[in-house]
């Protein structure tokens, strides 16, 4: 049911973008564009993989690769940038122009939301070492379809940064979900905050969600933030 609500298979994919199954398997084996976020087998009982959880069991499941409906624009973009420079030179330039997209919203996101230390100084300049990191460990992500399985609006180099900043946020000031104790600010900061979270994060099927960030950093924190007022 939450794959249905949320998700296409190959086949509603090929047929969303106007193409065929096999041609998105050619850009997914040429790291073109995300792999599926979710792998049902076709075991007997079913599991469900995904680069996030691993596998998990999934009885009843129907087999099948499943992405997020805003896939579509990344199949998009690589179709047009490998019809203007070619296959071979099209990985290159996809990476170049999603760097450049997620360099300047952690820039925003870090004088605005919240101070990302291992990737810009208090000046605003680049820590080349950190960023780099950071950009590589992202467009990983990206190809594995992570950020498919676990952002809202997948189809924003912005989108997917300011889900990543505001869980990273959340973590920190709540050491990540265990925190007991709180006083009146911090019970007003974090509640703001998991509203912000939630409206940028998918709320996760009810497979993973009980080891997933929707569970520990929303739902269970919430109810003892307000259990602490």
């Amino acid at each position: 049911a939450y794959r249905a609500k949320h998700y296409n298979n190959t086949s509603e994919l090929a047929v969303a973008w106007g193409s065929s199954v096999y041609q998105l398997a050619e850009l997914i084996d040429d790291r073109l564009v995300p792999a599926a976020s979710y792998v049902v087998t076709e075991s007997t009982p079913a599991t469900v993989c995904s680069y996030a959880f691993g596998e998990l069991p999934a009885p009843g499941s129907t087999a099948g690769s499943y992405f997020h409906p805003a896939h579509v624009v990344w199949v998009k973009r690589a179709q047009k940038v490998v019809a203007k420079l070619g296959r071979d030179s099209a990985y290159e330039r996809l990476k170049q122009y999603f760097e450049k997209q997620l360099q300047a919203a952690l820039a925003e996101l870090d004088s605005s939301k919240w101070r990302l230390h291992d990737s810009f100084n208090d000046d605003g300049s680049v820590i080349a070492s950190g960023l780099r990191t950071r950009l590589d460990s992202y467009w990983d992500h990206f190809l594995r379809g992570t950020f498919g399985l676990c952002v809202a609006r997948p189809d924003s180099e912005y989108a997917i940064i300011e889900k990543e900043v505001l869980q990273e946020e959340l973590t920190a000031l709540s050491d990540n979900g265990a925190k007991s104790s709180f006083t009146l600010g911090e019970t007003s900061t974090l509640l703001e905050l998991i509203v912000e979270y939630e409206r940028v994060s998918m709320p996760f099927s009810p497979i993973e969600y009980p080891v997933s960030s929707r569970k520990r950093l929303v739902d269970d924190l919430r109810a003892r933030l307000l259990a602490a007022r």
